[in-house]
């Protein structure tokens, strides 16, 4: 379970820690324990209602909330589920790699992570109009990008394969959905491609080990 608390920022539970995303400030927040139960507590009521005060300082110090800001909400709540089969694609769809547009991809996406904003990237997928997920052409797809993305000689990093990966696909109209968690002790961040049937860009068993803290 996570919560959209503010349109740039999230929340989840992992091992019975109280976690903050801020995709504005691309940084992540425990909550200290002291400040957690109260927001634990308006986070799991199933109504709106009053902020606490207690839970609006604490986004106020972290500054997660501002001023011009809406006000933080904990009835958006979304259930994100990791899918587990082990799907392979049918090899007769499995598209050919392209190593030169696949390159030209993820430098793109590099250069665009070093010009803008996580949130002004993010948003932009938000705001995208709605593609399918479903059936096994995006997973032949993402393998075929692998196949070419190993010969492509940048280093790679979970954020810019797995956005380069989304983009790629929504050119050819398929939907994904980009989630990134958290691993609570010690801290660690991830992020991957999915969608219902298959996990599209890494292994149930890596990332089985985050719990899902934003999800697009």
């Amino acid at each position: 379970m996570l919560w959209r608390v503010l349109p740039h920022a999230t929340a989840c539970v992992a091992s019975d820690k109280l976690f903050l995303l801020d995709i504005r400030q691309d940084r992540y927040f425990r909550v200290p324990a002291a400040a957690s139960g109260e927001m634990l507590a308006w986070l799991d009521r199933n109504y709106a209602g009053v902020v606490p005060k207690a839970v609006t300082d604490t986004l106020l110090r972290a500054r997660i909330f501002r001023q011009g800001d809406p006000e933080p909400t904990n009835v958006l709540k979304e259930r994100v589920t990791i899918p587990a089969n082990l799907v392979e694609p049918d090899a007769q769809s499995a598209a050919t790699g392209h190593p030169i547009r696949v390159a030209m991809s993820v430098a793109g996406m590099r250069l665009s992570l070093r010009a803008f904003s996580l949130n002004h990237i993010l948003t932009g997928i938000q705001t995208r109009g709605p593609l399918p997920r479903r059936g096994l052409g995006a997973l032949a797809e993402a393998h075929a990008f692998e196949r070419a993305r190993r010969m492509v000689p940048i280093a790679r990093n979970c954020l810019l394969d797995s956005l380069a990966l989304e983009r790629w696909l929504a050119r050819r109209g398929m939907g994904s959905q980009l989630v990134f968690g958290i691993a609570p002790e010690p801290f660690a961040a991830h992020c991957w491609l999915q969608t219902p049937e298959a996990i599209l860009n890494d292994s149930f068993d890596h990332v089985s080990g985050f719990t899902p803290i934003l999800a697009i």
